[in-house]
């Protein structure tokens, strides 16, 4: 269960990823925001080759990819995106993979 420091900033979210739409649980609006979040936050591994703590939790994550601007691992944009999903109402399954 979500606890309240665990709930993303949408409006801060949104202008990050410059996404204006709808924000009702919908494959439409899932399309949209999948989108955005992709043209708008990269990958980055910068903080490992510096060696320097990857911080997987949601303030940590929104002080690097939302407000530093910066990019992430894929796990940091998918908990990111985690997040924002389930404050917008949607149902999320955590998947984890790897390449062998």
């Amino acid at each position: 269960m979500e606890h309240l420091s665990d709930t993303v900033d949408l409006n801060a979210y949104f202008q990050r990823i410059g996404y204006s739409g709808d924000c009702c649980a919908t494959l439409q609006t899932l399309q949209a925001i999948h989108l955005c979040h992709t043209k708008a936050i990269a990958f980055e591994n910068l903080t490992s080759l510096l060696k320097q703590p990857v911080c997987l939790n949601l303030k940590s994550l929104s002080r690097k990819l939302i407000n530093e601007r910066r990019g992430g691992y894929c796990f940091e944009q998918n908990l990111l995106l985690r997040s924002v999903l389930l404050a917008l109402g949607f149902k999320v399954k955590n998947l984890a993979a790897r390449v062998l």
